[in-house]
Order: C-alpha cells, then sequence, then structure tokens
C-alpha cells in the first residue's frame, strides 16, 4: 500500500494596514480592505481540493482568514509560524535599515534584532515547529493550508531547495501568494510550485 501523501500549501497574508516601506515583524498589524480581498481570493482557489486541516500563525493577519474557515475545516495557530521579532527595529523605515544593516540583504543569516530574535533563534524555531508539524501529520496524510508570514515562507522554501541561509532574502514571497510542498514519509520533500496568486 502507497504511504498517504502530505500536501502543504504554504500562503503568505495580504496586505496590511502598515505604511508601507516599514518593518513589522512582531508587530500585530492588522490587514487592510485589500488584505483581506487578497486572502478570500487566494483561499477560493487552493479550496478547489478540499482543505482537510488549517494552520495558521496567531498574529491577526494571518488570523483572520483562519478565523474565517474554522467552520469548515479544523484550525490550530501556532506561534512557531509567526514572524521574526524584530525587537527595535519594528516600525522603521526598510530602506533605512537597508542603509544601516546591509545583511537583510548580504548575509540575513547574521541578523541580530536588538531586543528581538537573531536570525540564527528564528530559523531554528520555525524549523523545529515545521519538523513537529510533519512528524504529527505524515501518517494521516492529507491537503493542509498553512497561513504564515513572508520570513517564515523563506525560511521553509529554502529547507525544501537547501537554499544556503544566508541567501534567503534572495526569495521573493508576495503578498497573498501560495507555495506548495507534498511530503511523504521516508523521502524528501517536493517544491511543486512558488508564489502562485489567484487571478483578480
Amino acid at each position: 500500500m502507497s504511504s498517504p501523501i502530505l500536501t502543504l500549501d504554504i500562503l503568505r497574508h495580504g496586505e496590511t494596514e502598515m505604511d508601507v516601506g516599514k518593518l513589522y515583524g512582531a508587530t500585530d498589524v492588522p490587514l487592510s480592505d485589500i488584505g483581506k480581498e487578497q486572502l478570500l481570493q487566494a483561499v477560493k482557489t487552493i479550496h478547489q481540493e478540499p482543505i482537510t486541516q488549517v494552520v495558521s500563525s496567531p498574529l491577526q493577519r494571518c488570523a483572520w482568514l483562519a478565523e474565517k474557515l474554522k467552520d469548515e475545516v479544523p484550525v490550530t495557530y501556532n506561534r512557531g509560524f509567526a514572524e521574526m521579532d524584530f525587537g527595535d527595529w519594528e516600525g522603521q523605515d526598510i530602506k533605512t535599515l537597508l542603509h544601516e544593516q546591509p545583511n537583510f540583504q548580504a548575509d540575513v543569516s547574521q541578523l541580530e534584532a536588538p531586543n528581538g530574535e537573531t536570525f540564527t533563534d528564528f530559523h531554528g524555531r520555525v524549523k523545529q515547529t515545521w519538523d513537529n508539524y510533519i512528524a504529527e501529520h505524515i501518517e494521516q496524510g492529507g491537503h493542509h493550508l498553512l497561513i504564515a508570514h513572508g520570513g517564515v515562507i523563506r525560511v521553509l522554501l529554502g529547507l525544501a531547495l537547501h537554499v544556503p541561509t544566508q541567501h534567503l532574502s534572495s526569495l521573493f514571497v508576495p503578498h497573498a501568494a501560495w507555495s506548495r510542498i507534498t511530503i511523504v514519509q521516508d523521502r524528501p520533500p517536493m517544491l511543486w510550485f512558488m508564489n502562485h496568486q489567484a487571478n483578480p
């Protein structure tokens, strides 16, 4: 008998009400009206293949969609899939930070946010959460939806593609885009596509 297939569609939240060009990670900013519509269009396409389980970051820009789906499918929240805590950099201008902290692009693995997380700790947190989630669900398989953040998704794509950690900032993840990874027990993960977006 063939092993079950665990299919994970990894969806980034939509646009938020945070000013464009500002950095937000642990800051719990709400979705804009555009961002909500983006997510509704995305999940309509994803749900054409029935979703059996939803797991979401607890931050409201992700949890908003999970709450919309909880009457249809089981929903859980996992803080391990929350965005990196940028500490004192939260709310700052991204262009200024890129100038002052060149590792945002040159070598993201060296980032150490003052009063926040180091990238090493963030990466380890996300990887451990991902490994635990797979171990918990691999035997049942099914079509799962993970609603998360750009930084989290870069880590997960990097793991699937074996991208060196220092180069993860080169992976672009648009709002409300999703990528699909399938996993079969005792086999390496397979990336089916990246950054798929619903037609407007």
